[in-house]
């Protein structure tokens, strides 16, 4: 795998959407690649601070601030 294919699939890792052999393939990739572990830890960050935020009834104001200019 390489880190184009990587990227490609984080999503489906962090959401627990892939199968056994896509998530074996994508942890070896991430096991030997310091950048794309750093991308993942971002993203899988970023879910459960998007999950623990969103139980609340109220998205505080800098946190979406925040998140608008990640997106951005």
């Amino acid at each position: 795998m390489n880190c184009n294919h990587c990227k490609e699939k984080l999503d489906g890792y962090v959401d627990r959407e892939l199968n056994n052999t896509e998530v074996l393939e994508l942890k070896l990739h991430l096991d030997g690649c310091p950048p794309c572990a750093d991308q993942y830890e971002f993203q899988a960050h970023l879910k459960r601070l998007v999950k623990v935020c969103c139980d609340k009834d109220q998205v505080p104001p800098a946190f979406r601030e925040k998140l608008r200019q990640i997106l951005l």
